[in-house]
């Protein structure tokens, strides 16, 4: 419904790394790529959202899939329309404005490790 419709949207107009929205119902996995054509998988990235939605919007989310770059959304039955918003809004700032300083600093710092969440 509404959940998946959003993160749908947020992927054509807003954020290219997400390859792809797949599942239904309350269980979503985004799929994070570097690039759509060659879908090479964006692991350090997906690693530095998933902390940076922890760290700085409050928000948890788990990481699978065999290049660690989905994430996994399983909100509780209670989940709204507003909770929704607010996923997405901090999903889309996370990754526009928060996502490039981190990889900076992970890059400058040599830190390229991936430690699954």
């Amino acid at each position: 419904g509404y959940r998946k419709a959003e993160f749908e949207r947020l992927a054509r107009t807003d954020v290219p790394l997400i390859g792809c929205v797949r599942g239904s119902g309350l269980f979503l996995g985004l799929e994070m790529v570097r690039d759509r054509d060659t879908l090479e998988p964006a692991t350090l990235e997906t690693s530095l959202v998933c902390s940076i939605l922890r760290n700085q919007y409050q928000i948890l989310t788990s990481i699978d899939g065999f290049h660690d770059n989905v994430f996994v959304i399983k909100p509780p039955m209670i989940f709204s329309k507003k909770d929704v918003d607010y996923f997405v809004s901090s999903f889309r700032k996370a990754v526009l404005d928060d996502l490039p300083l981190e990889l900076t600093a992970a890059r400058f710092s040599g830190d390229t490790a991936h430690t699954p969440t």
